[in-house]
């Protein structure tokens, strides 16, 4: 880089090429979302949720990382089980991401 020549990276970040469009407000837990809130970053574990200690686990590792938001898959009724456990002891909010059994909801319901 003696003689000036970039090596393929910009100078300066590029330009924003839209404003941010407006959106509904919600919240997840603590957490704002849409309209003017900044973006959050959210995430997924990859442990089974009905090991709650592993799953708790990442989820620490996550919010270390700069998580905002985990999800956790709830395949089976031991999923949904551990739900209540996951979410009263998680530092961020917890989505339950329900996969074929509209039954699951209402256990993630009941786990706040």
């Amino acid at each position: 880089m003696s003689d000036g020549v970039m090596l393929g990276m910009p100078a300066l970040p590029p330009p924003v090429l839209s404003e941010r469009r407006k959106t509904r407000q919600l919240m997840v837990g603590n957490v704002g979302v849409g309209s003017e809130f900044p973006v959050s970053v959210q995430s997924m574990t990859t442990t089974l949720t009905a090991d709650v200690n592993a799953t708790l686990q990442q989820i620490a590792e996550l919010t270390a990382a700069g998580c905002d938001i985990v999800r956790v898959a709830c395949p089976s009724q031991d999923d949904a089980d551990a739900l209540a456990a996951i979410a009263k002891k998680s530092q961020i909010p917890v989505i339950a991401d329900i996969h074929f059994q509209p039954k699951y909801v209402f256990a993630a319901i009941e786990a706040g």
